[in-house]
């Protein structure tokens, strides 16, 4: 018999009896892959004729995180069943339970039938309101995870509300309650976390941090780029880092972003047959590439890539980011790394936890790759006034 390895997270989980089941923590700390084995135990062992939605912000968002999650953990143990996957609605079965995933930007789902079990995954990018609609169509009971990026609506409306007092199970993690991170990762966060509070507050802690000093505070998310002229962003990347590859579009004071590429351990080789794959045209589509690889842009440019170099100066990167929030930015919904980069990137703040002018080196390989392309080429800046 297969002995499924859990953490204390999801035996907290299963333990729970109340209606809300509330799963407040930090980064790697086992939340969602905790809470989709929930989804598969529940269906497998406890249940029958039951409906399961799991539901995020996006399907993107959704087929890169919890949906992720569910499968890998199923194939990891060789319980996956093709014959129960219908890949076109999103729905797996077991037994006679059904396990649907869909996004929060679907009104139809949001609002249309109900079902017995809910789980919403970070739910902190998600409205009250859609929380709510979504919750009043469950029967039975209700799982949601979130990092605090600070103290959004779950606070005043479910935790802190009396009303609501023996509704509610609390579950708090953080990454030492998974046993199953490396020792990399935990090092990487504890390294951050020492340079960056609020970081560590949030993300380390699993505490509500605060979203002042954010870089872009605000930012729309659209359904896809329109047909308009675009270029190219590329910031290099490969071990720590992910090579991100960004397509950029402006029209009157609007800026569209779509993310194309977000991967680490990419060689030039596999980023050239990437970058073809997605259709961009040789020596006509523009690509701007951060200048501190020329090797790896002569790659490209003897591949028949339109590249270049963007151009530094001094305090570059905080007068590009001034130049990039003159516009109203628009990010399609499958650019999910960008999303939670503009969602993140913050400026440094002093010792008095005031935000300095100088932006925090995380979370921005995507933003730098829009960067390189919107204060280079499509602004078509005066060389006096080249910021990158």
């Amino acid at each position: 018999m297969t002995v499924i390895k859990t953490t204390d997270i999801f035996r907290k989980n299963l333990e729970a009896s109340t209606r809300f089941v509330f799963n407040q923590g930090g980064t790697r700390s086992s939340k969602t892959y905790s809470l989709m084995q929930l989804v598969h135990h529940l269906a497998a062992c406890v249940l029958d004729n039951k409906i399961i939605s799991v539901v995020s912000e996006t399907m993107p968002h959704m087929k890169k995180g919890a949906m992720r999650d569910f499968f890998i953990f199923l194939a990891q143990y060789e319980l996956y069943d093709p014959r129960c996957h219908n890949k076109s609605d999103n729905i797996y079965r077991i037994g006679t339970n059904i396990i649907e995933f869909f996004s929060a930007d679907s009104p139809d789902k949001v609002h249309g039938p109900g079902r017995d079990y809910l789980f919403v995954n970070e739910i902190q990018n998600i409205s009250y309101e859609t929380f709510f609609h979504l919750a009043q169509r469950t029967n039975i009971r209700i799982y949601a995870d979130y990092n605090p990026t600070n103290e959004f609506w779950v606070f005043d409306k479910f935790l802190n509300e009396p009303a609501y007092k023996d509704d509610i199970t609390y579950i708090h993690s953080t990454i030492f309650d998974n046993p199953f991170v490396s020792d990399a990762i935990k090092k990487d966060v504890l390294i951050r976390s020492n340079s960056d509070s609020n970081y560590r507050k949030v993300y380390l802690e699993g505490e509500p941090g605060t979203l002042e000093g954010l870089v872009f505070e605000k930012f729309d998310i659209i359904d896809e780029m329109p047909d308009i002229e675009s270029a190219y962003g590329l910031d290099w990347g490969f071990t720590n880092d992910p090579t991100a590859f960004v397509k950029v579009a402006i029209k009157g004071n609007d800026i569209f972003l779509h993310e194309m590429l977000y991967r680490s351990e990419l060689t030039n080789s596999d980023l050239i047959g990437l970058i073809k794959s997605f259709g961009v045209r040789s020596n006509y589509d523009e690509l701007f590439a951060d200048s501190a690889e020329p090797k790896s842009i002569e790659d490209l440019r003897r591949a028949g890539f339109n590249i270049k170099p963007c151009i530094k100066g001094e305090d570059s990167i905080r007068k590009g980011i001034d130049k990039m929030k003159e516009f109203n930015l628009h990010v399609t919904k499958s650019s999910i790394n960008l999303i939670r980069e503009l969602r993140n990137y913050a400026w440094v703040m002093d010792k008095d936890g005031r935000p300095t002018n100088k932006p925090c080196d995380f979370m921005n390989h995507a933003i730098d790759a829009a960067r390189y392309a919107i204060t280079t080429k499509l602004l078509k800046p005066t060389p006096v006034d080249f910021f990158i």
